[in-house]
């Protein structure tokens, strides 16, 4: 019989002998891939705009001001979305004067 263990909106399926089974397992695996990508590309958004900005506190209110260049999202929705690369373009941009 498998029990269900509750995480903040997730079940894993767990056996009797409370070992996750091997689907969970790879499930979780999965999503921390995800978050650390995730978290990886906020990193490296984040230190091109300190880059620009020239602290982390004016880097990080950059993060969070809907631009209109980006169509009225924040730097970091794009980044949430998997869309780095397109803020990382608008940096390189902002860098040049273009």
């Amino acid at each position: 019989m498998m029990a269900k263990t509750s995480f903040p909106n997730r079940h894993i399926a767990m056996s009797d002998d409370n070992q996750a089974s091997p689907e969970a397992i790879e499930a979780l695996r999965a999503r921390f891939q995800a978050q650390s990508r995730r978290a990886q590309a906020y990193y490296t958004v984040m230190h091109r705009a300190r880059e620009v900005t020239g602290s982390d506190e004016a880097a990080n209110t950059w993060m969070n001001a809907p631009l209109p260049a980006l169509d009225g999202k924040t730097p970091a929705q794009l980044v949430n979305d998997g869309r780095e690369e397109d803020v990382l373009q608008y940096i390189d941009g902002l860098q040049s004067g273009s």
